[in-house]
Order: C-alpha cells, then sequence, then structure tokens
C-alpha cells in the first residue's frame, strides 16, 4: 500500500521514492500485528488456533521485526517521527487491553499497619483500573483501522519536511485509502456477527444488518470512485479493476465463507492493487 502511494503520487505529485518509510511500514506491521501471541491463550477460532500452536515461531517472527524496525526511525524526517509514534500508540492498544489492579483504601491502611495477609475479604476489596482493547469498544473497530492503515501509507511517508499536507492529490488519495479499507472492512464484521453478538459488541453489522452493510460498503467505493475520477485521472483503469473486483468479494461475503476469503481474497485486494498499478 506504501508503494502503491509512491507509485501513485511520483508522476502527479512530484514525489520521490523513499525506502525508510516502507521499511517502517512492513516491519511496524509484522510486529504490532504479532503482538497478539503474548496474551492469546485460546481457541476461539481457527485463526486463534493457529496463533496458539505457532506462538513460539511467531514470537521469534515478532522480535526479530522489532530488531529491523529499530534503526528505521533514524532515517526519518522529525515530523514523520512523531506522526509514526501516534498510530503505533493506535495500533498497540487496538488489540492491547490495559487492565491494572488496584488496592483499595483499606487494604492500603492494613499494609501501613503492617497488616499484610491476603485473605478473601481483601480480595475483594481491590480495585480494577480496566481499559479494553480499542477494538473492543463499540462502533470503533473498522474506522481506528481505516484511519491508520490510510494515515499509515498515504500521510506518513508524505510528510517530508512539512508537517501540513496540501497537495490535492494526496488528500484525495488520503480520503480514498480511508473509503477503501472502511469498505472492505464491513465484510469483516460480517464475518465476525455471530461473536460479536455473543460478547455483545455493537457493529455496524449489528445496527444495519449483513444486506445493507454491503451497500454501504459498495457506497464508499462510489465515494472513492468519485475522488480518483477528479484527482488521479491518470489511473482511472487500474482503480476501476480494483473497485469492481471488490464489489464482487463484498456481495459474496457472508459468514458461512471461510476465513481465506477474508484473510486471503478481500485483504488481498491491496496486493492486487499495487500488482495492477506496477504492471502499468
Amino acid at each position: 500500500m506504501g508503494f502503491s502511494t509512491y507509485l501513485l503520487l511520483f508522476e502527479t505529485a512530484g514525489i520521490s521514492f523513499e525506502l525508510a518509510p516502507l521499511w517502517i511500514l512492513f516491519f511496524g506491521t509484522l510486529v504490532t500485528y504479532n503482538l497478539c501471541v503474548f496474551y492469546t491463550a485460546g481457541t476461539a477460532s481457527e485463526k486463534f488456533e493457529f496463533i496458539y500452536k505457532k506462538r513460539n515461531f511467531l514470537k521469534i517472527i515478532f522480535f526479530l521485526g522489532l530488531i529491523l524496525l529499530v534503526p528505521a526511525p533514524f532515517f526519518l524526517t522529525l515530523n514523520q517521527f512523531w506522526f509514526l509514534v501516534h498510530l503505533a500508540v493506535i495500533s498497540v492498544f487496538y488489540t492491547v487491553p490495559i487492565h491494572i489492579e488496584l488496592p483499595s483504601e483499606e487494604i492500603l491502611k492494613e499494609e501501613i499497619n503492617g497488616k499484610t495477609t491476603e485473605n478473601e475479604e481483601n480480595s475483594n476489596k481491590k480495585k480494577y483500573f480496566h481499559i479494553p482493547a480499542w477494538r473492543n469498544i463499540p462502533y470503533l473497530k473498522i474506522f481506528l483501522i481505516a484511519y491508520v492503515w490510510a494515515s499509515a501509507t498515504v500521510i506518513f511517508p508524505m510528510l517530508h519536511e512539512e508537517l501540513i499536507i496540501q497537495t490535492p492529490q494526496i488528500i484525495a488519495l488520503f480520503f480514498e485509502r480511508f473509503f477503501f479499507t472502511l469498505a472492505i472492512t464491513i465484510p469483516f464484521d460480517i464475518r465476525d456477527e455471530e461473536s460479536d453478538n455473543r460478547v455483545g459488541l455493537p457493529t455496524l453489522v449489528n445496527l444495519l444488518n449483513p444486506q445493507k452493510s454491503k451497500v454501504l460498503s459498495v457506497f464508499f467505493l462510489i465515494i472513492c470512485a468519485g475522488l480518483i475520477y477528479y484527482f488521479h485521472t491518470n489511473y482511472l483503469l487500474h482503480f476501476e479493476i480494483v473497485y469492481i473486483v471488490t464489489v464482487f468479494l463484498i456481495i459474496g461475503s457472508s459468514k458461512k465463507r471461510s476465513e481465506w476469503y477474508f484473510t486471503g481474497l478481500i485483504d488481498g485486494i491491496f496486493v492486487l492493487e499495487f500488482a495492477i498499478l506496477f504492471l502499468i
């Protein structure tokens, strides 16, 4: 996705290619996506069962990615660095909850007085500071995904020396990628509808129903097409192919589809987009 941004904007906005942002996008994504190996203990789905079984191997990938990620920020501009920090915070707390055990005032008084014996009554007095993983906040998940992916793959590589981006082509591409990511993320909520209902997590699919959600996804693609039509006319054919394939995948999505339909085909749309763009 980051490479696609450079290819699209090289001609229309005169943006030159840089390796460091792409290096960070690759290994940063590898690291954040593998954070789950440190707290995934169950087998709630086929995906998490795989993660749990391969956790030692995935931990090696995590630490290898982390090591290769360390030197890259030194090749960024200061603006790129600080913008990256806020994306990293969102990416980490998207999947990692905050759960801190806090003793009550009664327990603290007992500890001060030298009474440190732990019993059932004291354990009931404990308080907890808890913030859920941001993906579990109602209706927020797909918007966080769309914002981070669009910001990381469009705004982050383009910051350079300027903190505010004013080039119309870059701004249009950011919103195109934001709405496109929203469009392809909704099918994942269709897949997860039953599991979200079990844990009481409201989503757009719960609110609208799967069919209306698919209509909303296609509407987002129409917005994308309008942005491309006005700001990236040289690549209309490229985007038309991508959007047509995406529409068929969205229409065909259902909770009965296999995991590979979503993580392979729908997520793989970004690979298709790059491949077509690279050939053109």
